[in-house]
């Protein structure tokens, strides 16, 4: 009776009455090779941006019967990882440089992240994650260093995050901690302008940047320079104050008419630096439009090159 050979692992099954003499160079194959790989193997995998078919032989050595692969190489796009069809258990570190799809011929796979480890297991069609599921969290998550995540994450509770996340579908959570101080847009409106006004109440100075915020709990920094021009007191002409305040929607953030940038001019034109640099909180997600307003004691103004910046901070 001839040999045969196990299913996942190819091992060679030795006939009854085969092999007399030699029984022991088989058996040492077995035990010392093809198990040993099996249970303590580390295959290095190099990766060409394309579908790599892990080799698998009976009663050899080959790279799918190792306990650990190490994927390297320069994917430029999400490439499939094809093992055998067989149950099989691995370790699977990815440095390919890309999202790597460890999967057989016909089965389904699972998606390890560009720069993870994770450990799966085959069904003999399928493969499935034996990591735990880090996708939904009913109470707390705490993520102590760095965290990859495939897919979405909802976190009933709060999340306390010390190091890096990275998530590749959405993110939402009770709160979180460890990962606020995000700039997650920038808006940039800067132009040359000239305007000026001797009202005495506060009008728009028509130079405006728009912004939607992504999250009620998202906060905007806005930030102006500009030159400003306080009265001319010569010359019979009265003398006076001029002022700057940022609006939001019409709304003066500064409060009722109060202002943030004054000059005072007695007896000529006065030009100085108007910079004007508010931490809003608008707990809103709807577009918001931000704008200086100017007035005066009788004649004021901004020109030149006014820097116009707004910036969503979660």
């Amino acid at each position: 009776m001839a040999s045969t050979y196990s299913t996942s692992l190819g091992l060679e099954l030795i006939g009854q009455g085969e092999q007399s003499g030699t029984w022991g160079i088989t058996t040492n194959n077995n035990f010392g090779t093809i198990v040993e790989q099996a249970i303590t193997g580390v295959q290095t995998i190099t990766m060409s941006n394309a579908t790599y078919t892990l080799s698998f032989y009976q009663g050899a050595s080959d790279e799918a019967r190792n306990a650990v692969l190490v994927v390297k190489g320069t994917n430029l796009a999400q490439q499939n990882l094809i093992a055998p069809g067989v149950n099989k258990t691995y370790i699977v570190s990815n440095q390919s440089g890309n999202t790597v799809n460890i999967t057989t011929s016909g089965g389904n796979g699972i998606t390890i992240l560009n720069n993870t480890t994770a450990l799966v297991y085959c069904d003999g069609t399928n493969f499935y994650s034996a990591t735990p599921s880090l996708n939904s969290v009913v109470g707390n998550l705490t993520v102590s260093g760095s965290g990859a995540f495939g897919n979405n994450v909802s976190v009933t509770n709060n999340a306390t995050i010390g190091g890096n996340v990275a998530v590749t579908g959405s993110i939402s959570a009770g709160s979180f901690t460890g990962i606020t101080g995000r700039i997650i847009q920038t808006v940039v409106a800067s132009r040359t302008i000239g305007f000026s006004t001797t009202s005495g109440s506060p009008v728009p100075s028509g130079v405006t940047a728009s912004i939607t915020p992504t999250s009620t709990s998202s906060k905007i920094l806005v930030l102006w320079t500009s030159c400003q021009a306080a009265p001319n007191g010569s010359g019979g002409n009265p003398s006076g104050n001029s002022y700057v305040s940022m609006y939001r929607n019409g709304t003066n953030l500064a409060g009722g008419t109060n202002f943030m940038c004054d000059g005072l001019s007695d007896n000529s034109n006065l030009y100085f630096n108007c910079a004007m640099s508010i931490l809003d909180s608008p707990s809103s997600t709807s577009t918001l439009t931000y704008q200086p307003y100017v007035w005066a004691d009788s004649n004021a103004g901004i020109y030149g090159y006014a820097n116009f910046i707004l910036m969503e901070i979660l």
